[in-house]
């Protein structure tokens, strides 16, 4: 459906997109610049559910749902009907036979997601239990968030199969291999990680194969999808575009050119069934779905950019020609950026800073940043979850990410010093706290606020 035809039949047939129009007094529509943007706190928590798909269809629905049980900002309860995930478990099937050989390999699959009404977890979940019962040797598993009890059912049973499938999150990386750090057998080639959810690094990739005993090169050690309960998928990761982002990533000054930023963004093949624009930096969608979007802002880092921007930049001609048309980056939630006096602060290559360390700092492969304010003056308090605590290890983190942050961007670097000395204390602060304390039955976010 052509774009203005759909923003017309979506006024015609929603009763709470034409009331939103009203409200924003948008009568006639010229331009597509001109269609107001919509987002989760101005239209998805601001009419009620049945107003938000077309009138007298909900008896289409087949599932409710919840677009994130975390959100300080409020829960969407989402609709869905079946044709929005047509063909969903067939496409899942094709994808992990080509990146894993599902077909070839015994496979046991452990979804370590938030569950319950989140559709992410459940539909995942939902999907590998019913292709693990038409496939010989895939047995699935759905311990949840509770990364203790994945772990322990790995342990178990890791050695029955050929190789493990992680479904998780991508910052539970890290605390899963700090439990599974003595099972030789388990970090020898034989986990893989199909994640979701957030942003993560090219190195944070490269680092994770290492640490599970894959060449740094293996692109399927860590792989990802992108989109939202909102939104459904809107692009997936290729072998090609990981080997790009591969490329960019150790051309860090080619991906500064194009990008502005030494660390590459994520680089996807878009789905062609969504509108996707950039506005103000933020990725926009329109979409048409059950619960149809027109305009909606992700509130994401992103866009959508033409293979030619790569012709000549030394990636290789076979490589360029397997790149598709059209590229969808992202370089993940704007809320979670933490700005610092003015300076943007890059959280997620501070977690791959960590990660780096020796082992003497008894990194247990998680960390939380929280903004505090004490007397009107702001602090970044930095929560690093440690295998053991020892002695010092506080003032030893805190000099080594000061000295890391200033190495990263030369803004922080010339205020720094400057503005601690203003208030007569350090304004990065550090404590450590053991993993052993931190409930792994409970989604963490690396940003707190």
């Amino acid at each position: 459906m052509d774009k203005f035809d759909l923003f017309e039949n979506v006024r015609k047939t929603v009763k709470g997109y034409d009331r939103f129009l009203s409200e924003h007094n948008i009568k006639e529509v010229d331009y597509w610049e001109d269609i107001p943007i919509i987002n989760k706190q101005n239209y998805l928590l601001t009419y009620p559910i049945k107003e938000l798909i077309r009138e007298n269809t909900f008896d289409k629905c087949f599932l409710i749902g919840a677009s994130s049980g975390f959100s300080k900002s409020g829960s969407v309860l989402w609709l869905k009907e079946s044709l929005d995930e047509e063909d969903y478990i067939e496409k899942v099937k094709n994808l992990f036979i080509d990146n894993y050989s599902i077909d070839k390999k015994s496979t046991l699959v452990i979804v370590s997601l938030a569950l319950g009404t989140w559709i992410g977890g459940m539909q995942l979940a939902c999907t590998f239990r019913s292709l693990a019962g038409k496939t010989d040797g895939m047995v699935v598993a759905t311990p949840g968030i509770d990364l203790k009890e994945s772990a322990h059912i790995a342990k178990e049973f890791g050695g029955m199969f050929d190789q493990i499938v992680w479904v998780t999150n991508p910052s539970s990386i890290n605390i899963l291999y700090s439990l599974l750090r003595n099972e030789k057998e388990l970090l020898n080639g034989k986990v893989y990680f199909a994640v979701v959810g957030e942003y993560f690094t090219e190195s944070f990739r490269e680092k994770t194969a290492v640490k599970f005993g894959h060449d740094p090169d293996n692109v399927y050690v860590a792989k990802t999808g992108y989109g939202s309960a909102d939104t459904g998928d809107l692009g997936i990761e290729s072998r090609e575009t990981i080997l790009l982002r591969k490329f960019l990533n150790r051309h860090p000054e080619i991906s500064k050119k194009l990008f502005d930023d030494e660390n590459p963004p994520m680089l996807f093949v878009k789905n062609n069934l969504a509108l996707m624009e950039t506005i103000g930096d933020n990725l926009v969608v329109t979409k048409d779905q059950f619960v149809p979007l027109i305009r909606y802002n992700t509130k994401d880092t992103g866009g959508v950019i033409r293979k030619e921007i790569f012709e000549n930049t030394g990636i290789g001609k076979e490589l360029y020609a397997s790149l598709p048309d059209e590229i969808l980056y992202v370089f993940g939630r704007v809320s979670d950026s933490v700005v610092f006096y003015g300076t943007n602060l890059n959280i997620y290559a501070s977690g791959d800073f960590l990660d780096s360390l020796e082992e003497t700092y008894r990194y247990g492969g998680l960390y939380e940043v929280l903004k505090i304010e004490k007397e009107d003056v702001e602090f970044l308090e930095f929560t690093i979850f440690v295998l053991e605590e020892k002695a010092g290890l506080e003032e030893k983190y805190q000099k080594e990410l000061v000295r890391f942050l200033k190495v990263s961007s030369n803004e922080f670097a010339a205020k720094y010093d400057k503005l601690s000395s203003a208030v007569n204390e350090d304004l990065i602060k550090v404590k450590t706290a053991p993993i052993s304390d931190k409930n792994l039955a409970k989604k963490h976010h690396t940003v707190r606020s």
